[in-house]
């Protein structure tokens, strides 16, 4: 939207000026401040046997992109209403027993500021077609959503799924590639998510809190793109404050069961274990998923001595929750971990050198 230019009742033109401590648009010839507000539209949740309702944008911002039905509120117009409306007309369907799951600020290239309103809608009825603005209708399922570019649609259907007790434990059973950043954490975590990564995990052992926080941040924007999990390893505070879907222990740092008590529900606790032992209380603890290794030896975990291939294979009988294999794992031996019945594995030095291609070629054993 352009800026202002002219007094909205004479004509004037305005001027920029401090007001009540914000820069505001001014009217001298009247002495009217300007204000503006953000522009009221409304977006609608429907999901179904697990999977959510996305339309393809026909117009920008963001033409040729996928996101939630909703549109503008006209004049005169509940917010209700206006979801109702903008539901039936871009995908042919009516809205039943909207529930209200929040308002949402969104920054828009055209329109400068947004209030989003959302709304779950409880059921709906008609045949599915794509109509206004929209090119292409279609339901998606959690586990393979297309980036969505708008942050409020994806905080909002992030919302929901908690509202309904659609928790990321239920995306974890089988994530193939998990990948653990290093160094290079932001290049590995844009190449991850490209290659179609479903979870992701920070791991540096050498940056202060305050520069983990900050990369966390940044990891969660990326990843939130894409719908993609982001652990924290060690940090539970850090897990939390940079709004990440789960935070990684290992055998020395806080119990499961303290941490469950201090985390939001469908947040994810991941545990490491170096035996079958400890896989097993791991487990029976609380934990959400366990890693096992190192299965080889590792130059990452020197002082530990590999699990091998058969206490491998005995954990992964055993143990119901998600079990990830970890440690000396690369492509010559990797169809040996897959043979036993593995669908979850960690390439830590193989993630570093060639991000995209290995998440691909890892996925594709795997998923």
């Amino acid at each position: 939207m352009k800026d202002k230019t002219n007094c909205y009742y004479c004509g004037e033109n305005l001027i920029k000026k401090d007001i009540e401590g914000r820069i505001r648009l001014y009217c001298n010839n009247c002495s009217t401040p300007i204000y503006e507000n953000p522009i009221p539209a409304t977006t609608a949740v429907v999901i179904r046997d697990n999977s959510v309702l996305l339309v393809k944008r026909g117009v920008e911002p963001h033409k040729g992109e996928w996101c939630l039905p909703g549109g503008f509120m006209e004049l005169d117009e509940e917010p209700e209403e206006a979801c109702l409306r903008e539901l039936k007309e871009e995908t042919n369907l009516t809205g039943i027993s909207p529930v209200l799951q929040g308002v949402y600020l969104s920054r828009n290239p055209f329109y400068t500021s947004v209030a989003l309103i959302g709304y779950y809608m409880q059921g709906v009825s008609g045949d599915l077609k794509a109509g206004d603005d929209c090119t292409k209708v279609g339901y998606f399922n959690f586990d393979n959503l297309p980036e969505i570019p708008f942050k409020s649609h994806r905080k909002l259907l992030k919302d929901t799924m908690k509202n309904l007790s659609i928790f990321t434990t239920k995306r974890i059973n089988n994530f193939g590639a998990y990948v653990i950043t290093s160094e290079e954490h932001l290049k590995i975590t844009e190449e991850a998510c490209k290659a179609g990564a479903k979870i992701i995990q920070l791991r540096d052992k050498k940056k202060s809190k305050k520069e983990l926080l900050e990369l966390a941040i940044k990891m969660r924007k990326i990843t939130s793109k894409t719908n993609t999990l982001l652990i924290i390893n060690d940090h539970l505070d850090i897990a939390l404050m940079a709004d990440a879907d789960g935070v990684h222990f290992g055998q020395d740092d806080l119990p499961v069961k303290i941490a469950r008590k201090m985390t939001p529900e469908g947040f994810l606790i991941g545990k490491s274990t170096h035996s079958f032992k400890q896989a097993i209380k791991a487990e029976k603890d609380g934990a959400d998923y366990i890693g096992i290794g190192p299965v080889y030896k590792t130059p990452t975990k020197e002082d530990y001595i590999p699990i091998g291939i058969d206490t491998a294979k005995q954990v992964i009988e055993q143990v119901k929750i998600p079990v990830i294999a970890i440690g000396g794992i690369d492509f010559n031996n990797v169809d040996k971990i897959v043979k036993i019945g593995f669908k979850n594995i960690a390439m830590v030095r193989q993630f570093q050198e060639d991000t995209k291609n290995v998440v691909i070629e890892l996925n594709k054993l795997l998923i």
